[in-house]
């Protein structure tokens, strides 16, 4: 048996369990269907995906089908999902009449929702009625969307040809079969690769296959309409771009500025202009000839990304123009794909380019600065007594990410706003930030010489950075605390800048020298607290408190005028980039009496237990979480994502991931960790604005008594508990004090609270 075989048999049998888990009595399609859903999802190749089923006159010309959709935060993308589902013990082969088929339906179903008001004819109860209301009536969706992407789900083979866009009344929808080959491929991959037929594009780019005398990879060097690259951009956004290093810097730069510029008035010049187009690929298909390029599989766009998304944003004012533009472009295929992502940075780093590349950019691919940007997406701050809003910090991985998102969500000041709430501005940091804050703090001693130290910070943006990513990276371990005291450097390190001025402050700064203040004085207070800052503290509290604020502003004062009495160079800044300073400054400056922040400081016990109860803690929490997101009934959910909508509490991206998480409980299907941390963010937003949302689940279910009277009452009289908790959170305290009867959702909700209060020393 091969092992896709053996995946199908195992693929079968989650499908048959899904369905008999089903209360409803779902059909096998349905259950293939959310088995597909939660496959793409992993492999971040759809977002809020939900399972709902509609049909209508199959047979007929009018006909249509519908099986899933999900739409993105964004507003940009919206996926549609028809099965085509057939049981069988043995993996069967598709036709293309099928796929046709299936083709016509699912467009026929987005042409009907979105220009044709379908909602009038269904009723609210069905699963698709809001999906439908939205497309024909959300102001973001006009504005904002991008791309259609048309999903054929399929349990058997299929070899034909993938149907090629169709245009439905100026709106692009693209096609997509995964079929059960794909299938098997994601599930060992976790990605689905852009495989590129360039027929389908009608171009047939002539190439030249270069020798290179390296085993490492094959060259191919070609041209390509700039319509070409905008279609691609237009199709897969920044999957084209995940190896790139930088996002879309806009029209700010000159560079792109000028890329626009040549495409409205010389476009017949843009070859000659524009430095071009470096990709990498898997495999290339050519024809008999050996000149023309048929097939790229899993082409990735490593230098000209901003080339690329240029080009398409020109194209919507001068697609005209756009046919008379060729682009160089420069392929590589790499043979051995363990070594793809050294070969890939130095492509970036060595490939002619024409915005400026660093060596943060050169490293926004490394795997642990890819696990920083995901903890800091689904990692929200605590709550804390001056402020009950929580939020995320951003970690810009890659450059202008932050802008662009910000860009796109700024189509309507509502939205500008909600995106503003969750990811603030003084709440983002760069690559060459978080080197700052750990350089700052650390010391590496290598062979009697100081390679890392407070100096390196004070040389500038890339010697700084080098530094870390030598010394510093390779002995990080990513995880949740590691996050936590990430954030707490950060703070720490902008509150202290912020306490020294500038020119420009309300108050005088302390002198001219903050670029090396701010670092040295940071690497004063590690040693001053033998490296036992509490920056737990920090993190939970989201700022530093005021003695420690004040105790940097003195000691920077003191620093100031020592080194202003110490310097053997008339430039004090360029003398405090050099090792020789900062060993000076370690030996014969007094630092301050650490007295005042003693409050401030743990010690090394409770650091490396810190360490040590992470990891069983988080368990912990993770635990509660879910089971208070699972105690809230399908039903409920489903009434939460209507209460969103009526209220505009709940944004359309926040209604579908309630609608999602009630199929899911519905079904008896496992959440995974993001829809356990989106269902918290949403019962909390719904907690704050109408809690009787709840009614039911409070009154209704199995009485539990996990947590005892007498516990309940001791954290409602614990003299913290009304600091610590928001109102709402203080009256279900009082509340379940009184309840008769609690349920398995009050008794979560009380978990989770004492677990609140437990990470704050009850």
């Amino acid at each position: 048996m091969t092992e896709i075989e053996k995946f199908y048999n195992s693929f079968k049998k989650e499908i048959s369990s899904l369905q008999f888990a089903a209360e409803n009595g779902e059909s096998q399609e349905q259950s293939f269907t959310r088995v597909c859903l939660d496959m793409l999802i992993r492999a971040n190749e759809t977002d809020n995906a939900v399972v709902a089923y509609d049909e209508k006159a199959l047979g007929t010309k009018k006909q249509h089908k519908i099986n899933g959709y999900a739409i993105s935060e964004t507003c940009d993308t919206v996926d549609l999902f028809i099965s085509v589902y057939e049981p069988s013990d043995t993996i069967e082969y598709i036709d293309k009449q099928s796929i046709d088929r299936a083709c016509i339906r699912i467009i026929n179903f987005f042409s009907k929702a979105y220009y044709g008001h379908y909602e009038n004819e269904l009723a609210e109860t069905s699963s698709v009625f809001e999906f439908v209301y939205q497309l024909a009536n959300s102001a973001e969706i006009r504005k904002n969307l991008i791309r259609v992407n048309a999903f054929i789900l399929t349990n058997a083979r299929y070899k034909g040809e993938i149907p090629e866009p169709k245009d439905i009344s100026g709106q692009k929808i693209f096609i997509q079969v995964i079929d059960i080959e794909k299938l098997y491929n994601m599930s060992e991959q976790s990605r689905l690769p852009i495989l590129l037929d360039l027929k389908e594009f009608h171009i047939e780019p002539r190439c030249m296959q270069i020798s290179t005398g390296s085993d490492l990879y094959d060259g191919y060097l070609t041209y390509v309409p700039g319509v070409f690259l905008a279609s691609l951009y237009e199709q897969y956004g920044f999957k084209l771009l995940e190896q790139n290093v930088r996002s879309f810097l806009q029209f700010k730069g000159g560079i792109n500025r000028g890329i626009r510029e040549t495409v409205l008035t010389q476009p017949s010049m843009f070859f000659a202009y524009n430095n071009g187009i470096s990709a990498t690929a898997d495999t290339i298909v050519l024809d008999e000839s050996k000149t023309i390029i048929e097939k790229i599989n899993n082409l990735q766009i490593v230098n000209g990304g901003q080339t690329t998304a240029t080009l398409f944003y020109v194209s919507k004012d001068a697609k005209a123009n756009l046919e008379k533009v060729l682009v160089p472009m420069k392929i590589s295929v790499i043979k051995k794909v363990d070594e793809s992502y050294e070969i890939v940075k130095n492509i970036s780093k060595y490939a002619n380019t024409q915005n400026k590349i660093n060596d943060a950019d050169l490293s926004a691919n490394d795997p642990i600065f890819v696990e920083i940007e995901k903890l800091s997406r689904y990692m929200l701050t605590p709550m804390t007594i001056d402020s009950n809003q929580q939020h995320y910090w951003f970690f810009d991985r890659i450059s202008r990410q932050y802008d662009n998102l910000l860009a796109q969500n700024s189509k309507s000041k509502s939205c500008k706003k909600r995106f503003l709430l969750k990811y603030p501005k003084h709440c983002k940091f760069t690559k060459y930030e978080l080197a700052k804050y750990f350089n700052s703090c650390c010391e590496v001693e290598i062979g009697g010489k100081i390679i890392v130290g407070p100096h390196c910070v004070v040389d500038g943006n890339e010697v700084n950075f080098r530094a870390f990513r030598d010394n510093i990276m390779p002995n990080l371990k990513i995880n949740t605390i590691f996050f936590e005291d990430l954030i707490a450097k950060a703070i720490l390190f902008k509150e202290v800048d912020k306490r020294h001025g500038t020119k420009r402050s309300k108050t005088p700064p302390i002198g001219d020298m903050k670029q090396v203040m701010v670092p040295y004085s940071i690497a004063l207070l590690q040693i001053a607290t033998d490296g036992c800052l509490n920056w737990e503290k920090i993190w939970k509290n989201q700022k530093i408190s005021s003695e420690l604020s004040d105790y940097m502003y003195n000691l920077m004062v003191k620093l100031n005028q020592f080194l202003k009495d110490n310097t053997p160079r008339s430039n004090i800044i360029e003398w405090g980039t050099k090792e020789d300073c900062w060993r000076l400054v370690k030996e014969k400056f007094e630092i301050p009496s650490i007295d005042s922040i003693k409050n401030d400081i743990c010690t090394k016990e409770v650091m490396e237990q810190r360490y040590l109860n992470k990891d069983s803690s988080d368990t912990e929490k993770k635990t509660i979480e879910l089971q208070l997101v699972t105690s809230i009934a399908s039903e409920t959910w489903m009434k939460v994502a209507e209460w969103g909508k009526s209220s505009g509490c709940l944004s359309l991206s926040d209604q579908n991931t309630a609608r999602n998480i009630a199929h899911k409980i519905k079904f008896d299907y496992q959440l995974n960790q993001r829809d356990v941390s989106k269902g918290l963010l949403i019962y909390e937003i719904v907690c704050r604005n109408d809690y009787e949302v709840f009614e039911e689940d409070i009154k209704n279910g199995t009485t539990c008594d996990i947590i005892p009277n007498d516990l309940i009452i001791k954290m409602l009289t614990w003299e913290k508990t009304i600091v610590i908790l928001e109102g709402w959170q203080f009256k279900i305290l009082q509340q379940a004090v009184k309840d008769e009867h609690i349920s398995q959702f009050r008794a979560a909700e009380l978990l989770f609270l004492k677990k609140l209060l437990s990470d704050n020393g009850f």
